[in-house]
């Protein structure tokens, strides 16, 4: 599962927590957002290692963020949560959340869902610039693979994507990856870390 979730995040709620503003820290996944500290729900040994198990999907990249996953049987609607960190914050601020949701062979569920929480946003966020593509997997020779994304891009720069994605029989077998749903919530300073290498 953390496979499907690094290459979900690489191409890149509970329900949305009602508010006025247009601010993502205002959003909700599992009770997680943006701004809260980690250590309210992870030891610091903890955090620490899921960097260190995590940091090879981001070795193109500079050591100033590590990515944390985290499960747990009491979520209510997401199979795992995964957060972006400042390894270097003694307080471990989520600076990114990614919740997912396992849909194998059932991407007809996985859109549905897709379209349900993009129009939520949608309503949200009117102020926001949305993007919508559907990127082929470059590593799928078959071109089967891929992720459809609708993105919303704030005036602050910060970003949030609701994605779906599926992939090619065999590829699912020889990695272990399953089609699913992610969506993330990004600040704009790990945007261009993932962007800006």
């Amino acid at each position: 599962m953390k496979k499907i979730l690094t290459y979900l995040f690489l191409i890149s709620f509970n329900f949305l927590t009602p508010s006025h503003s247009e601010e993502i820290s205002d959003i909700k996944i599992e009770g997680f957002r943006i701004g809260d500290s980690l250590l309210n729900h992870l030891s610091k040994l903890e955090i620490v290692n899921e960097i260190k198990a995590n940091k090879n999907a981001y070795d193109y990249l500079t050591d100033k963020y590590g990515e944390v996953y985290f499960y747990s049987n009491s979520f209510k609607e997401y199979d795992l949560v995964s957060f972006f960190v400042k390894q270097n914050d003694k307080d471990y601020i989520i600076n990114d959340i990614r919740g997912a949701i396992v849909y194998d062979n059932k991407i007809e569920k996985c859109y549905k869902k897709q379209k349900k929480i993009s129009e939520e946003l949608f309503l949200k966020f009117k102020n926001a610039k949305i993007a919508k593509n559907d990127l082929k997997f470059p590593w799928d020779s078959n071109g089967k693979s891929h992720s459809l994304n609708i993105t919303f891009t704030l005036n602050t720069g910060d970003v949030i994507t609701v994605s779906c994605s599926e992939y090619e029989k065999s590829i699912k077998i020889k990695n272990g990856y399953e089609d699913g749903y992610s969506l993330s919530i990004t600040k704009r300073e790990v945007q261009d870390w993932l962007t800006n290498y």
